[in-house]
């Protein structure tokens, strides 16, 4: 009897049992949002900074790329994972928050987007060259090529790829959401305030 009872255990039983990802573990919700506040805090306390790339010499005299994530982009990915977090409490107490961040930021990405555009041509009516533009809009990578005058010929329908034309408004994009992370990050602590989240360890 205790050899068929062998052969139909499973031999990872006793590990689960020990391990803290046993089944019989609890996912405490209250201690992962408080991690991701507490690191909201952190990244928020760094300088808002753009992310580049500098070169390390080894031993050898070779280099080799060392990159220096954006801070800005850091903190406003763990605001939204915040947020996401909490959208089970959103939902039922601040239904207006999520909707209200998302027209601000929509408001941004308008405002600094890039229309790609197709070729210049000169437009009789305007009496002046003009662009016409794909449908397509978007945030380009900094230090990507993009169709600019050539201004050699700014009076004509020439057009050159030119590199970081839209760097500074890729910038100017993230230091606007910087701002309206702040205010969300503000909403949710007033949230979690309100709910008493963190006293009585609440679980799920």
């Amino acid at each position: 009897m205790e050899d068929e009872f062998n052969r139909h255990s499973n031999p990872n039983d006793e590990l689960l049992e020990d391990s803290e990802y046993s089944r019989k573990s609890e996912f405490s919700k209250a201690v992962i949002t408080q991690g991701q506040v507490e690191r909201c805090l952190v990244l928020r306390s760094k300088d808002m900074k753009p992310g580049y790339t500098s070169w390390v010499l080894d031993k050898s005299g070779n280099a080799h790329p060392q990159i220096i994530p954006d801070s800005r982009k850091e903190y406003v990915s763990a605001v939204e994972a915040l947020k996401n977090l909490l959208s089970p409490e959103i939902d039922s107490k601040e239904s207006g928050m999520v909707k209200k961040y998302d027209e601000k930021k929509a408001v941004i990405f308008e405002k600094y987007a890039y229309h790609e555009r197709i070729r210049r041509t000169y437009s009789e009516k305007l009496d002046r060259f003009i662009w016409i533009y794909s449908k397509e809009v978007f945030l380009p990578q900094k230090g990507a090529e993009l169709l600019a005058e050539d201004p050699s010929a700014i009076n004509s329908t020439k057009c050159i790829l030119t590199p970081k034309i839209w760097d500074p408004k890729i910038d100017a994009y993230w230091d606007s959401l910087v701002d309206i992370a702040d205010t969300l990050f503000c909403d949710l602590n007033r949230l979690i305030h309100r709910l008493d989240y963190f006293k009585g360890g609440m679980s799920f």
